[in-house]
């Protein structure tokens, strides 16, 4: 089977990367799509559905923008969200759901960084008591303020020429989330059924489902600092909270590309704060803040994508 495609690095920007995937794509059979309906995927089967899907669109499975900012490729797939009811410590608004991810999309291999932030947005203002420096992750920072640093990241590289029309930075969906968290996974997080502050960052004496104590920092940690999953993405457990999306209903969306853009009282959050309990840092928990406090427990991670929704 003869490939023609683009030989692209980790170094060129994401978006003419999508381009040389549409306009250069390779001729083979499209790969399979991730199912996770029928089994879970081991770490090997997930590496190889995401190598494959990037050789596929003649990409890298991380790639790098022309600010810094490191993504992962997230194939396209199926998967259950939500928990199962024997899930301890499951909460309210995790109902299992099918949902399915018709395209691949990137989504921040890291908690957006301070540096990150600056770059795009300026100096910042407030002190950062939480965890301050370059490889700190941001927070203390609003819904809309998030949207926007996605907003203005996709215009500087619009404006440089290297963003096409149509492809934009945003939050992730509450479905895509969770999606590239789990990465193939269906255990209660992508380390399995149990959790230690050792694999993650959030309050050790309070481990999950049994996991031995670790340490508590009370504090955010650089981004990086504990193990990533199967993806390529880390802080998906611990470190902190993040915004998406969509605004926060009881009831998940299942379905087909799944987003909640019906105005409600507050807007959708994802993962645990250093702060938490373990059983928070579950794949499936879901909760809320409003769009307009600052938190300190609260950061985002974007992904970069056709668009289709509006905020």
């Amino acid at each position: 089977m003869t490939c023609r495609r683009r030989q692209l690095t980790v170094s060129v920007f994401a978006a003419v990367i999508l381009v040389a995937a549409a306009t250069h794509a390779d001729d083979s059979v499209e790969p399979e799509r991730v199912l996770m309906t029928e089994h879970a995927l081991s770490t090997e089967e997930a590496q190889t559905v995401q190598k494959a899907w990037a050789d596929h669109l003649g990409v890298d499975a991380v790639v790098e923008n022309s600010i810094g900012l490191q993504l992962c490729l997230i194939p396209p797939g199926t998967f259950p969200m939500g928990s199962p009811r024997g899930e301890a410590n499951r909460k309210g608004g995790e109902q299992l759901q099918k949902v399915t991810h018709t395209q691949p999309f990137f989504i921040g291999r890291y908690e957006v960084t301070q540096a990150e932030w600056e770059r795009v947005m300026g100096a910042i203002k407030e002190p950062r008591e939480f965890g301050s420096g370059d490889r700190f992750p941001i927070y203390k920072i609003t819904h809309a303020e998030a949207g926007a640093f996605c907003r203005k990241l996709t215009q500087l590289d619009r404006d440089a020429g290297k963003l096409p029309e149509g492809y934009e930075y945003r939050l992730p969906t509450d479905a895509e989330w969770e999606y590239a968290c789990r990465a193939g996974t269906l255990t209660a997080t992508y380390f399995g059924d149990k959790v230690s502050s050792r694999q993650a960052n959030f309050d050790g004496s309070k481990p999950y489902n049994g996991a031995e104590k670790g340490p508590n920092l009370g504090r955010t940690a650089e981004v990086g600092s504990y193990p990533a999953n199967a993806w390529g993405l880390y802080d998906m457990h611990g470190n902190l909270c993040e915004w998406c999306l969509d605004w926060y209903h009881a009831k998940p969306n299942g379905g087909i590309d799944p987003v909640q853009l019906t105005p409600a009282p507050k807007r959708l959050i994802r993962d645990a704060r250093h702060g938490n309990p373990g059983f928070y840092c579950r794949s499936a928990n879901r909760y809320y803040a409003p769009a307009e406090q600052r938190r300190t427990t609260v950061g985002f991670r974007p992904v970069l994508t056709k668009r289709h929704r509006d905020e």
